[in-house]
């Protein structure tokens, strides 16, 4: 839009268009202001959930965690636990953070990986196996995307595609064509460029900028991998995902013993080990026993989904009108639809609110409302609900941060 700026006039006098050369000294400095906010970094609030401890990004890129705090991955530079959210030491601005098992991750508007916890086979990336109480940077000098934080090792894209992993090598975790661990980041076998990727327990997924998912490591319990092969031969670099399926970027979820992501169609798409109805295919044999899959398939409901977590025995989803479903184990009520029944299929989040963001633990689960607001449930052992409490909630409820 054309703006002028016009100077005062008397009734008989023409309007007059303001100096010229003063009309693009402001157009330059509007200019060059529009290049400066478009230069800050965009934050946007997401959470993560390990084992027993969970962290929230806020907005400013402030990184605030509770829970357990044994080997330090709550990241204040201590190891007492808490039951109420403590600030991550270092006042660092992260724009994307990932909870493992012990240790935590996240990266920087800079860039740089940073990570802390538990140290043991070289997971923070540092070159080193010891704990770290507060962030540490990840060596090597990247420049990184985005990190993803898993059993005990970790893995992360950089800037320009290239996925990279460290920590154990068991089972060919790594994707290096080698089952050796590593004390700092090594390139994933292949030469594919991915958008994102999952480190899991014992396999690691991604999703290659084709649309195509890809899957190393073990392949136990109904083939993780998802490579239709009726064997638990691991694979120790990637290999592709049967089943034709394109898949969304940044929407694959590995678990302990399951692997789930989001089609391009909006559909759930699951594999692996079917326990506790964590696939959300239902029963399908004479006896009620859950499959297990070597490849993957639509979760039941014909729900549309956006984003998909996973955990050890349940895994949740955000459908395109923001509501929660999850389903799998609930004995201490992981599923937050207000019961301890274990659910087959997707089964509403007892809430009154939209989700915008969802995470999974071993037993519990968070997510962040429409508002900005976080809320967990599920097994609140070692105070990772936020809660204040060390109880058990079957419905989401609210955690207040600092």
């Amino acid at each position: 839009m054309k703006v002028f700026m016009l100077n005062h006039q008397t009734k008989t006098q023409k309007p007059t268009i303001m100096n010229t050369t003063f009309s693009k000294s402001y157009l330059f400095l509007a200019l060059l202001l529009v290049l400066v906010i478009a230069s800050v970094p965009a934050y946007s609030e997401t959470l993560s959930a390990g084992e027993n401890h969970t962290c929230v990004l806020k907005s400013n890129g402030k990184a605030y965690c509770w829970g357990d705090n044994s080997v330090g991955q709550l990241g204040n530079g201590s190891t007492e636990s808490s039951m109420t959210p403590v600030a991550v030491s270092g006042n660092l601005r992260l724009r994307s953070i990932s909870v493992g098992w012990d240790h935590t991750c996240g990266v920087t508007d800079d860039n740089d990986a940073y990570c802390w916890g538990r140290g043991r086979y070289g997971r923070l990336g540092n070159g080193s196996s010891e704990n770290s109480m507060v962030p540490t940077a990840v060596s090597g000098g990247l420049s990184f995307a985005l990190v993803n934080s898993g059993l005990a090792h970790t893995c992360g894209i950089t800037t320009d595609g290239v996925a990279v992993c460290w920590g154990r090598g068991e089972d060919g975790i790594l994707g290096t064509n080698s089952v050796e661990s590593s004390l700092v980041p090594v390139p994933v076998s292949g030469g594919l460029t991915f958008g994102s990727i999952d480190a899991g327990s014992a396999t690691t997924c991604g999703i290659a900028t084709s649309g195509d998912a890809y899957c190393w490591g073990a392949s136990d319990f109904g083939n993780l991998l998802g490579q239709g092969e009726d064997e638990r031969d691991r694979k120790l670099a990637p290999g592709p995902v049967a089943g034709g399926f394109n898949f969304k970027p940044n929407s694959i979820g590995v678990g302990l013993d399951h692997v789930c992501a989001i089609s391009t169609a909006d559909e759930a798409i699951c594999w692996g080990r079917g326990r506790y109805g964590k696939l959300g295919i239902g029963s399908t044999d004479s006896l009620g026993v859950i499959e297990n899959l070597m490849t993957p398939r639509k979760v039941k409901g014909n729900i549309s989904f956006t984003s998909i977590a996973t955990g050890v025995f349940q895994t949740c989803g955000i459908t395109t009108d923001g509501k929660a479903y999850c389903w799998g184990r609930n004995g201490s009520g992981q599923l937050g639809d207000g019961t301890t029944t274990m659910r087959v299929e997707p089964a509403a989040v007892s809430a009154d609110f939209d989700f915008k963001d969802i995470s999974i633990g071993s037993h519990h689960a968070c997510g962040i409302s429409a508002n900005d607001d976080v809320y967990c449930w599920g097994d609140g052992n070692a105070g990772k609900l936020g809660t204040r409490s060390s109880d058990d909630k079957l419905i989401p409820t609210k955690v207040k941060l600092n």
